[in-house]
């Protein structure tokens, strides 16, 4: 009987409306007086179980002489309930299936949030410049050279620029227009992956903007601060605005 009592739970039957379920089986046909008795289960919990087992089509219901009473299918019907449950089940996959693409935009947008990162002092900023080069795709920067110089030496850039060869990556430079710096720049070693386009005279500033991929990172030399944000729609911003300005510099 345990054996039975198992397998009718793989219906999704409950330990009592197995209970039920058997004793009527086994009677033929009863009351909810008789299967109250031969279950052993209280007559107002008979009800609520005898409502689930009319549900699903393992019992029907037969009037005599205005006595209600509660008979089996035949058991054969266990198994084309079962194919129901199976259709039903794939049904819902296929709905479940379509919406999945949707169901990952919403859970994208809501965990995919920026991150901001903020480094402090020289060496913060060289590990922020270590992190922008530690790419394989095109970095695009507005850059200062007589600022990045104050700080930096030109075998560190050096360092940082070979590494982008090493790794076929290409280098778009709007330059800070200065003097001795912007010079230092135009090294011929340079000139397959590194372009350079000076801005107008009259933009000034002292920090470094650097984008690649879906990270950004904004440096300012004057206070030894540098803030990554990793964010795709960002970054995509930024580069789509420099490359603007790169078509618009003569």
């Amino acid at each position: 009987m345990k054996t039975i009592n198992d397998n009718l739970s793989k219906l999704g039957l409950k330990d009592k409306e197995t209970e039920i379920y058997l004793a009527i089986l086994g009677m033929g046909r009863g009351t909810i007086t008789d299967i109250s008795k031969k279950s052993g289960i209280k007559r107002t919990s008979v009800y609520q179980h005898l409502e689930v087992l009319l549900k699903e089509g393992l019992l029907y219901q037969t009037a005599v002489k205005k006595r209600i009473f509660y008979a089996p299918e035949n058991p054969k019907k266990i198994l084309a309930l079962m194919e129901k449950k199976k259709r039903d089940i794939d049904l819902r996959k296929q709905s479940i299936e379509k919406i999945i693409p949707e169901l990952e935009n919403i859970y994208a947008r809501s965990f995919n949030k920026p991150q901001v990162s903020i480094y402090e002092g020289k060496s913060g900023i060289w590990e922020v410049y270590g992190k922008m080069t530690d790419t394989w795709q095109d970095i695009y920067s507005i850059f200062s050279p007589k600022a990045f110089f104050t700080l930096f030496s030109f075998e560190q850039n050096d360092k940082l620029l070979m590494r982008l060869e090493d790794r076929g990556v290409k280098l778009h430079n709007l330059v800070e227009k200065s003097d001795t710096a912007f010079k230092r720049l135009k090294v011929k070693k340079y000139d397959s992956f590194v372009k350079n386009k000076v801005l107008p005279e009259e933009l000034k500033f002292a920090t470094d903007l650097l984008v690649t991929k879906d990270r950004l990172a904004l440096i300012s030399f004057s206070s030894l601060v540098a803030v990554v944000i990793e964010d795709k729609d960002i970054a995509d911003m930024q580069r789509s605005l420099i490359k603007f300005i790169w078509k618009n510099v003569k």
